[in-house]
């Protein structure tokens, strides 16, 4: 069965500090503090090395060149992860690390805890782990949640890196990206030809920090804000689009399965400890959802729901499921607001 994760050379590449159980299927080459970059490299399978190599078609027999079209291509296994023009300027895998490391390097509450390739390398990610006070991380809503950087980028030529704050619940590992919470300073891309500016890289990590704290403060008032099961129902509809008067029969099958995976999701985080009737519960069943529950297509069904999760359609039903909360006018008026405190 193919998998996301990229196993050239028959192994898992991704590496990891910490816990084997906080990795899929505990696959992936343990790491050790004090190891060098070369290491962290050869641990993800970062250590190959890519090129641009011309493009041709066949005109009844005779190879044609394309104008100004290059095939990013793997030189360790000729696979193409990409397709660039003649200005389009590589990347290196383990150069992608380095400037990973670098970044981090610029604030000391930033460490690298994962690295790795998806889609047998055509996106390569790193996270860093952000702890402010030593803890491991910090209470949103009444439990622990772990917030890292999430560094990616693509071959496709886009010519940018992703960097996004990422929020895990430690409980069940869903995730939701913080910049979702309000401040957009959660997430930065940076072009591939842009220079390494330390002051830049600095204000940006400070930025993230202290969205961070904006993040918490919209998780806390998500956790006293009331949602009935009566609403949180209706909000499952509105995201799976099914009419709030349609029939059972009216209704397909794969809609119907979502629903009751979503109620599921609603039951099981609050028995995780969500406050019952509330905002924050329900977004957290959907972020449930999403990492645990959702079905995909392709490959692997674990690693394509990450890439679904992160980069795909299960992020989008992520930023529709707060932009339901927080900015939709006919969604407020459902929730009767103003809001009083679920405690009350």
């Amino acid at each position: 069965m193919a998998h996301n994760l990229d196993f050239t050379g028959g192994r898992a590449n991704i590496a990891f500090l910490g816990s084997r159980n906080d990795v899929w299927h505990r696959l992936g080459q343990e790491m050790a503090e004090g190891m060098t970059l070369a290491q962290w490299a050869e641990a993800a399978g970062l250590s190959h090395t890519v090129s641009k190599v011309p493009v041709y078609v066949d005109n009844n027999g005779a190879k044609v060149l394309i104008p100004n079209v290059k095939a990013i291509q793997r030189d360790d296994t000729g696979l193409v992860l990409g397709m660039g023009t003649d200005q389009y300027q590589i990347h290196q895998p383990a150069d992608v690390l380095d400037f990973a490391q670098r970044y981090v390097d610029m604030d000391s509450r930033f460490k690298i805890d994962v690295a790795g390739s998806l889609k047998e390398g055509r996106i390569i990610w790193v996270t860093a782990i952000f702890d402010a006070n030593g803890s491991g991380g910090i209470d949103i809503g009444g439990s622990k949640h772990v917030i890292r950087l999430l560094m990616s980028t693509t071959f496709d030529a886009t010519g940018a890196t992703i960097n996004k704050l990422t929020d895990t619940r430690v409980v069940c590992n869903n995730t939701l990206d913080v910049a979702l919470g309000g401040d957009k300073r959660a997430e930065v891309r940076t072009r591939h030809t842009s220079k390494f500016n330390a002051d830049k890289v600095a204000r940006e990590l400070e930025g993230m920090a202290q969205s961070v704290e904006k993040y918490k403060i919209f998780g806390d008032q998500m956790a006293e804000t009331r949602m009935v099961k009566e609403t949180v129902s209706k909000y499952f509809k509105v995201l799976l689009d099914i009419p709030f008067d349609a029939k059972a029969d009216d209704v397909s099958t794969r809609k119907l399965n979502q629903f009751s995976d979503l109620n599921r999701a609603y039951q099981q985080t609050v028995a995780e400890g969500a406050q019952p009737e509330t905002a924050w519960a329900a977004l957290q069943s959907v972020t449930r959802y999403v990492d645990h529950a959702k079905s995909t297509r392709g490959g692997n069904e674990t690693e394509s729901r990450l890439l679904s999760a992160q980069f795909g359609s299960g992020a989008t039903m992520k930023a529709e499921a707060v932009r339901l909360i927080t900015a939709d006018s006919e969604f407020s008026e459902l929730m009767k607001r103003p809001l009083v405190s679920a405690a009350n």
